[in-house]
């Protein structure tokens, strides 16, 4: 009895795994390839807007960190104002990351701002 129940327990465990509730697309991957290759950061960036776009227009809850990623790869790219709007989608999407969110916005208007005064 035991070597059967040792046989068949890896197929009793599999039924236990549950589809993702949220869609990631190739989101693993293709953060990958842009970590291992900074060139691809654009590319990245492309497919996590295609990403959101197909998420959202299912009006499906896009995965938790899409945006916040997002955010980050517009503030590298010198795109303060659309960085805030991603981290605010992040934020409002997943309560969870209120408290982060908030920080870099705040972070980043203040940085903003400086550049705006004059030098004293």
């Amino acid at each position: 009895m035991q070597k059967y129940l040792i046989a068949f327990l890896p197929i009793l465990l599999s039924g236990c795994v549950a589809p993702s509730i949220y869609q990631w697309g190739a989101y693993e991957r293709d953060l990958y390839t842009a970590y291992k290759d900074p060139t691809q950061y654009e590319t990245f960036r492309i497919k996590l807007e295609a990403l959101t776009t197909e998420v959202e227009a299912r009006k499906e809850k896009v995965a938790p960190g899409i945006y916040a990623e997002l955010g980050t790869l517009y503030l590298q790219k010198g795109d303060a104002n659309t960085a805030i709007a991603m981290y605010k989608k992040e934020r409002d999407t997943w309560p969870e990351s209120k408290g982060l969110m908030t920080a870099m916005i705040q972070n980043i208007e203040r940085r903003e701002k400086n550049k705006q005064e004059p030098p004293k």
